[in-house]
Formats: C-alpha cells, structure tokens, sequence
C-alpha cells in the first residue's frame, strides 16, 4: 500500500486571533461513529486560556475565500481549558441530531479539506488537511507539537493517545475462509518490521493482543481478525477471516458471517442486539456500530469481506430472538458500496446497503412470503427489493436462517430507474402510507403529494386542464400495476405502501414488506382498501388518485386490460408454483434447526411450516380468480364486458388454477 505521508495536517496561515487560546485541536474527516444516527465529520476547538470565552460573532468555515461561512449562535461560550465540538453535517442536513449540538452546514473532504476559525476582529487560524484514513482522527497530541495522527479520537477531551505520522500494512490471512470439515491451521502474512496481532473472539485487534508468531489451529467455527503494529506507524485496517468447522448448511444456500466487538452487539450498556438496563430497549435505539462483513456463496466460495456499519433495523420484530440487521457501506470504512453480486434477478452488483432480514410477521409462518411475493411481480416493472435466503453467523456463532435483502432506499431506487446524477438521487422524495402526515416523510418532501391526493378528492379529471395535472405528477402505469397487484396478493398491511419521486419525475409506487400477503382468505379486504369512492375520506390507503382516474373510461378501460395481463403474466399456478418450490427446497432442510433453535410454541412444527407454506401458495393460486370477479363487482363491470377483459384469462385460471376435486 502506497503510504500517504503525513503532509496531512500543516499550517496554512496562522493569524494571531483575538484571542489566540482558542485553538482547532483535532479533526475527523473520514467518521464512521454514529451518534442519533448520524456519522457527520467534526472539527474539536480548544480553549487552552485560564478564562471562559464568548464564540458569539466567530465563524467557522472550509473555505479560506469564504472565512464567514458559518456563525456561532449567540451564546456559544467555551470554558476554560474546554473543548468545543462542531459537527460539519452539511446544507440541509442539520435539523435533527443531538440535543443542544452545534452544527455546520458544510463537510469535511476525506481527500484533503482547509479548516478556519475567524473571530470578530476578522483574525483567521487555519488549517489545512490533505487525505484521511477512514475513522481516524488527527490532531495535536497533548504535550506534543504539531499536527499527528492519533491512535483513538477524543472528542471533547484532551488528546492523550498515542500518535503517529503513518501507517501500517494490512496483513493477509492466507488460509481460505469458509468451510471445512475438521481443524483448520491459519496463516498469516505480514510486512517486515511489522508486528501482527490476532484474535479469536471477534474483538478488535489491539497492540496488546495475541502476537503472531507462526500458524496456529482453530478447531471450532471461529472468526480471526488481524491487525498489523509497528512502535512508530498507525495500527492497519483489519484483516477478518471466518472458518466454519462441520457445519456446512444442508442446502446450497449462502452464509453471511458479522462480527464486532462483542460490546457493540451483546454489552448491557452499548450492545444493539440485547435489551440492556434503560428505559428505551437497546436494541429500540438506532446505534450503528463498526463490523466486518463476509458473504460466502452456494458454492462456498467468499465473494466479499469488507468493514461496514450495521444497526437493528425493522419495528415490532426487534423485541424478538431473531433481529433484523441493516448493513451499510460506508467510505469512512474503506468504500461506500457493497461490490457482489447478491442476487440473480438484479443486473447491477453494487449495493449501498443490504438487508438480513429475520422475516417479521412471517417468522414463524412460512419464513419466505416477501421475498417469494416480490419475485412473483418481477416483470411487472414495480420495484421490489430483491432476495436469497441465508444462514447468518454472528461473532462466529449460528444465528440461524434469514433473508438477504436488497435495501430499499435512494441507492437502490436510482439503480432501478438507472439514474446516476448524484444531485438527482439525493433529492429524491419516498413516503409511505397515505401520506398525509410528515411522520410518513422518509426523505423528502410529502407537499406535492399532499395537493395531489386533495385535488383528486375534490375534481373530477374529465377536463382536460384537470387529467394533465395528475398526469403530470403521477406515473399511471406504476399506480394501476401497484394496485393490480396488491389486490392479487391480498396485501392489505396499507402502512407499508410506499412511493418514491425523482426531481423532474413523476411519483411511482413500489413493493415494500409485503409479508401480509398470501397470509388469509380474506379477498375483497384490499380490493375494499384500494377501490374506494373518490370522494371517501382518505384513509390508510391513498386511493383518490386512482378513484379519480377510473372515473374515467378510458383509464378504466386501461385499468381492466392491465389487470388481465398481470394475472396471464405473472400469477399463473405453473409459474407462481416454481418460485414457492424453489424457496421451499432451499429452506425444508435448514427448518429442523431453525425449529429447534428458536422454538416458537408446541405448535410450531416442521410439517407446521410445510401446512403453512403450502397454504400460502394455494392462496395465491387461487385469488386472481376471485380478485377479478371482485374488481368487476367495484367498478360496475357487467357479465359481457367482463367476458370482453377476462375471458381468455379466466379460461387460462380455470386450466391452471382452479384446483380440480
């Protein structure tokens, strides 16, 4: 690795101040520690005088042309000998965050930046900084000169750490990671000169952890990190390795193994993974800790070991054994993408965020239903978060089967639309269920969409001035296939509804947990959710835009046509069945463990599963026919116009569909 030499923190200028004890004393540029769920960089001033000081009237900036880019409020005092954190979050990004912090509305560049601090004379101190390591602060040591990069950040305290201008290589664990069947030696390589230190409990490598001094064996499933040391160098990015000793899968899925630092998953204090002492769950709370990540295909092979960030994702699943994670990427950590192919039905292979997903409501159901109801829409042209099931490891233990998921958000949006404009994707807007309440904001702005449901509510579309106002705003393809669907799977969970919109765009719908799909027989209770009355109250569903668009022959007509397609298309028993076999053969052989693992109750069973699963997909055999004799009930369509529309395709349900006694 080409080493960047500590030119990283030099003086540019250094004005004397007003008052000249008021220091910039350490910089994170790179930050991947989250605080409320923010990773903002920050910049840490000092007041090394023996008297309390007003920041009222200085400014901070990264900008040497522009020393005045951003005020301190009034009131801003730092204390004697105290330190001052500002947090650099960037133009619109500063609202929510810690309590009573101080933010900026600028970043930080990883690659090089400039730091000033003006005060009310106009005297500037500046710093300038060339690239950073990602989550490693610079600074000034305490009783040190100069600018030096330090081992542990401290904001808001003194920096006692040790410091260094460079450093170390990572090593290289040379023994393959995955499975074998009994003890396994594990090699490392390393640069000369420099110390590797390992461990075996997925714990950080420090500079006083095991010292590796030639191959050692590991006999059970374990996870070996390594880190390389040298007196005068900055200890390496980490090197992680995990071996699965007998206990390969019993079917060709793929593994998932995430490690920490025990603290950040199990500790009563810290650890997102248990409930811990207070009076918010821990695992309620949106910490986002460091850990290393490896993906291991069918085959066995790794495809990916990288650093990222994880936190508990999901709602009323997190109080249960099994709990969703979120992982992200982050180029505080080395890159801020995720580069493998995951999924077979994505043609992109790079991921800013992925999903393991413990399966919520289905958990002790079918353990499948989102993600085998998402790839039955695949053609439909709606966004679905993409799928394979898993079994995950934890800090090196069994954690049993999950779900990988493509991560709905912006990334993951913009690579569906093929939109690569950076400005474009971040000022995308998603809001889920109907809408109406800034609480449902995700990102974004709900405004437009509040007027668009209003309007719809209140006029008729039958004027021309009128249709091109919806037609302007909203994508009628992606509305109709969302609602066609959804009434064909029965999805009636009305809170998960999301949609999305592109500046320059048009909203579209897409598929987002979908699990109360295929779950009973209750048929009409989303078509009554969809298929309302265009002056009804707007409840959990936002049905007004649609309402107001079947009022119209056209668009009926249009509706009806869409309607038979997607059931030809997508819900024919030959083909629904496929995907529900290939979910079910992957995951019959790992249930007896998952069963007994994480027992759910006395009914629970093997063949209670296999009941289930069979139940789900016998239901999405047969709701299309009776969904379009429901539709046809709503919209007034008579037994010769519904001959016209479905004909052929009830012909086609009758032969493939309809189970035959």
């Amino acid at each position: 690795m080409k080493k960047i030499l500590f030119i990283l923190l030099i003086l540019l200028c250094m004005t004397v101040c007003a008052r000249a004890d008021v220091i910039i004393n350490e910089v994170m540029a790179s930050n991947a520690v989250f605080i409320n769920g923010r990773h903002d960089d920050w910049v840490e001033l000092h007041n090394t005088g023996t008297s309390q000081v007003s920041l009222a009237g200085w400014h901070l900036s990264n900008d040497p042309y522009n020393p005045l880019r951003w005020a301190f409020p009034e009131g801003t005092v730092i204390a004697k000998d105290g330190y001052l954190i500002v947090y650099c979050a960037g133009s619109g990004n500063i609202t929510d965050g810690q309590k009573n912090a101080l933010y900026a509305d600028f970043k930080l560049s990883a690659q090089g930046d400039d730091i000033c601090l003006t005060d009310p004379e106009g005297n500037t101190a500046a710093v300038h900084f060339g690239p950073q390591y990602g989550n490693v602060s610079s600074g000034i040591p305490a009783g040190a000169d100069g600018w030096h990069y330090l081992e542990t950040s401290s904001p808001g305290k003194a920096n006692e750490s040790l410091y260094f201008d460079d450093r170390a290589q990572e090593p290289v664990i040379l023994t393959t990671a995955g499975f074998y069947d009994d003890s396994v030696q594990v090699v490392i390589s390393g640069t000369e000169g420099q110390d590797i230190r390992y461990t075996t409990d997925c714990s950080t490598p420090a500079r006083t952890s095991n010292l590796y001094k030639g191959p050692f064996t590991v006999s059970k499933t374990t996870v070996v990190r390594a880190r390389a040391f040298a007196d005068d160098l900055l200890g390496s990015t980490v090197a992680g390795s995990t071996y699965i000793i007998d206990d390969k899968p019993p079917s060709p899925v793929s593994v998932v193994s995430i490690y920490t630092d025990n603290d950040y998953f199990f500790s009563t204090k810290s650890g997102i993974l248990v409930k811990g002492s207070g009076n918010v769950a821990n695992y309620d709370r949106n910490w986002e800790y460091p850990a290393q990540i490896e993906y291991f295909d069918p085959d066995g092979n790794r495809q990916l070991v990288q650093m990222v960030t994880t936190r508990v994702a999901g709602h009323s699943s997190r109080n249960l054994r099994q709990k969703s994670l979120s992982v992200f990427a982050r180029s505080a950590l080395g890159s801020d993408t995720l580069d493998c192919a995951f999924f077979d039905n994505r043609e992109y292979t790079s991921y800013s965020a992925i999903q393991l997903r413990m399966t919520n409501s289905d958990n002790h159901s079918c353990r499948m239903r989102d993600a085998v109801l998402g790839e039955i829409s695949d053609g439909i042209g709606l966004y679905y978060q993409a799928g394979r099931p898993i079994v995950l490891y934890i800090n090196g233990k069994y954690y049993g089967h999950y779900n990988l998921r493509e991560k709905a958000n912006k990334d993951s949006l913009a690579q569906w639309e093929g939109i690569t404009d950076e400005d474009v994707i971040k000022g995308i807007d998603i809001i889920e269920g109907n809408g109406l309440n800034k609480s449902q904001v995700i990102k974004g702005s709900n405004e437009d969409w509040v007027e668009l449901l209003e309007f719809c509510r209140k006029h008729k579309l039958n004027t021309e001035e009128n249709l091109q106002y919806v037609l302007d705003r909203v994508d009628v393809d992606s509305l109709f296939d969302y609602a066609i669907f959804s009434m064909m799977i029965n999805n009636y969970d009305a809170g998960n509804v999301r949609y999305y919109r592109f500046p320059g765009g048009k909203w579209k719908f897409m598929l987002h947990d979908i699990e109360a799909g295929a779950m009973n027989g209750e048929e009409t209770r989303t078509v009554n959710l969809i298929l309302k009355s265009r002056t009804a109250n707007i409840g959990q569903y936002p049905h007004t835009i649609l309402a107001a668009l079947l009022e119209l022959p056209e668009y009926k007509d249009k509706f009806l046509l869409r309607t038979a397609e997607i059931v030809e298309n997508n819900f024919l028993y030959t083909r629904t069945k496929a995907i529900y076999d290939k979910w079910y053969d992957l995951l019959e052989p790992l249930m007896p463990r998952q069963i007994q693992t994480y027992p759910f109750n006395k009914s629970f069973t093997l063949n209670a599963w296999k009941t289930n699963v069979n139940a789900s997909m016998t239901r999405v055999r047969q709701y299309p026919k009776k969904v379009i004799g429901d539709i046809c009930s709503k919209l007034g369509v008579g037994s010769a116009d519904k001959q016209k529309y479905f004909g052929e395709t009830l012909e086609l349900l009758n032969t493939y569909n309809v189970i035959k006694k």
